[in-house]
């Protein structure tokens, strides 16, 4: 037996953590390249209003050809089923919302490829030797901010091969992916051109990178925009390639039959839904095979935070699945921490910790009782939580707000000035401030959902930044009359203007801080965080009689301390039902 042999998860609340220093680093998610993303986020959306949908030009995969790949792929004979054709025990290796600060994705990619000790579901106390995985299962998003060939390139594919250079190609091994949200903000271009399957890849002429894009931002905007105006396009390598693995799918959502008793279905419901071609697709195969217990990985879970998602209900529909009549697996990312819940048949696990900023535990009077494990815990979250309205204010996560908050400030700060002589100190439209801000506020805090608390929190959020201006000239005033010095209006005016900008983007961190901490929105302050901890991914073995599906979720805590050693978040087994 080898391998290396986790230690249980710390429990114990931290707030010191290594953050990486190497290019590229974590997305500011307040700033201009996250800016950005979201633009492109906007537009994907705009053109699939039009239906204008990736999906329509892909030919899925009929499962037993992609099941014949695989084996192939994986040296085994023909067969109706993977497991089947193996004549043994499946390895499989998932990971979700991968390919954000590169130092971080080095990490997991370490992680990920190793061996292990496990412990051994069958007998108390003992371990079983677990490989590497056959097959790596992306679970989407696979590069922040937007998946592009570049982002994909610097972000997961060089940082993931300069890990596997460093290992013996010892056999092949199979590569599986569905997209998320950030794939789809890029059309599924650089999704496809890491997951399809190619003529040249199968070929082997392919040469996995190791050297990232350096092309910078601005740049290839403008060589875009060269491009557009001639006609021309931008050439983007034709595959990104992970070394020692094959590509073998057709389309973004696929059926791969396990064992007779197990299939996996790869659920894409971008963008917002299922397309009803792939609805036929998934309801063509189980009508001509309604016994195999459905593993379904999907792009966002059922349940998120501690209440049902309306996405994730909506493809539970579309897909027309009984939870409760068989037993369900339903494995996705999205959400970026581990959690396990087992709700009536179905076992639901939630991994999203494959490099991507930290998500926290459901936190608030609403969290959901019942779950099995998460990880962050609550406590080791909101040791975190507090960090959010220094790292806004300190320009940490980008300076978006700062920039709102200086166009806000500028015109009404001219007001001020010349109101300072006969009141002494500076009135900047505070009135008009906190109405504009109060209804920003309300609008981020989803007030139409959460109620009158989020209004509550919006107005005191608005007033507070209103006041700014007024408080801060008039205390630097008097601190410079009690040292004997006259300042000049527009040195007060400056220094005013500075205070209220730094401030107010420290009230606006505040205000996302307690959104969450209230369990009234949970990822936008988390989401400013960039958060580098509680990295993990999942290890699974499906069983050479199908009889079981057994997990293990393999994390770190602080991955770029030097010296992190894997830890054991948990381990279960999930059982199929039995075939008549």
């Amino acid at each position: 037996m080898s391998g290396y042999r986790p230690a249980p998860a710390g429990l114990t609340p931290r707030s010191r953590f290594v953050r990486g220093v190497e290019h590229p680093r974590g997305v500011a998610w307040f700033g201009v390249r996250s800016f950005w993303g979201h633009l492109r986020h906007f537009l994907a959306s705009a053109i699939a209003t039009e239906d204008v949908d990736s999906r329509d030009w892909m030919t899925a995969d009929e499962p037993f050809d992609l099941n014949a790949r695989v084996a192939e792929a994986l040296g085994g004979v023909g067969a109706d089923t993977l497991l089947e054709s193996l004549g043994r025990d499946l390895w499989l290796d998932f990971v979700a919302d991968t390919g954000d600060d590169v130092a971080v994705s080095r990490a997991v990619a370490r992680l990920i490829f190793a061996d292990y000790e496990l412990p051994d579901p069958d007998e108390a106390g003992a371990f079983l030797h677990a490989p590497r995985g056959d097959i790596l299962l992306f679970g989407g998003d696979t590069a922040y901010p937007v998946a592009t060939a570049q982002e994909i390139t610097n972000r997961v594919i060089v940082p993931f091969n300069q890990v596997l250079e460093t290992l013996p190609v010892d056999r092949p091994r199979v590569l599986l992916g569905i997209p998320g949200n950030h794939d789809w903000y890029d059309g599924l271009d650089g999704f496809a051109r890491m997951f399809r399957r190619t003529s040249e890849d199968e070929e082997g002429v392919l040469r996995p990178s190791v050297v990232g894009i350096s092309q910078r931002m601005i740049e290839r905007y403008a060589e875009w925009a060269r491009e557009f105006v001639r006609g021309g396009k931008i050439e983007k390598p034709k595959a990104l390639a992970l070394r020692g693995y094959r590509p073998v799918q057709s389309a973004s959502y696929f059926v791969l039959p396990l064992t007779r008793r197990l299939h996996l279905f790869a659920v894409d419901r971008q963008l917002r839904r299922l397309d009803t071609r792939q609805i036929l697709f998934f309801e063509s195969w189980r009508a001509r095979h309604p016994e195999p217990t459905p593993w379904v990985m999907l792009p966002d879970p059922l349940f998120a935070f501690g209440k049902p998602s309306a996405t994730g209900t909506a493809m539970i529909e579309a897909l027309n699945l009984d939870l409760e009549a068989k037993p369900h697996f339903l494995l996705s990312g999205d959400v970026h921490h581990y959690e396990r819940l087992q709700q009536g048949a179905a076992l639901h696990v939630t991994a999203g910790g494959g490099g991507a900023f930290l998500h926290p535990a459901p936190l608030g009077p609403r969290a959901r009782s019942g779950v099995a494990v998460e990880w962050p815990t609550g406590p080791q979250s909101r040791a975190l939580l507090w960090q959010v309205p220094w790292k806004v204010m300190r320009g940490k996560s980008g300076f978006l707000p700062h920039f709102a908050l200086t166009a806000l400030f500028l015109p009404a700060m001219d007001i001020g000035v010349n109101q300072f002589h006969r009141l002494g100190f500076i009135v900047s439209a505070p009135i008009l401030i906190t109405l504009l801000t109060t209804t920003i506020y309300a609008l981020i805090g989803n007030v139409r959902r959460a109620g009158w608390v989020v209004l509550a929190l919006a107005f005191g959020a608005g007033l507070a930044t209103a006041t700014i201006p007024i408080f801060a000239s008039y205390v630097l005033t008097r601190l410079a009359l009690s040292v004997h010095v006259v300042l000049s209006v527009w040195v007060i005016a400056a220094l005013t203007f500075a205070v209220a900008v730094f401030y107010g983007a420290f009230v606006f961190g505040t205000f996302l801080a307690l959104l969450t901490f209230l369990g009234l929105e949970e990822t936008q302050a988390f989401t400013a965080l960039g958060h580098p901890g509680y990295k993990h991914f999942v290890r699974l073995r499906v069983r050479r009689d199908g009889s079981a599906v057994d997990l293990w979720c393999i994390g770190l805590t602080d991955p770029l301390r030097p010296g992190a050693m894997p830890e054991l978040i948990d381990s279960t087994s999930f059982v199929p039902e039995s075939t008549p």
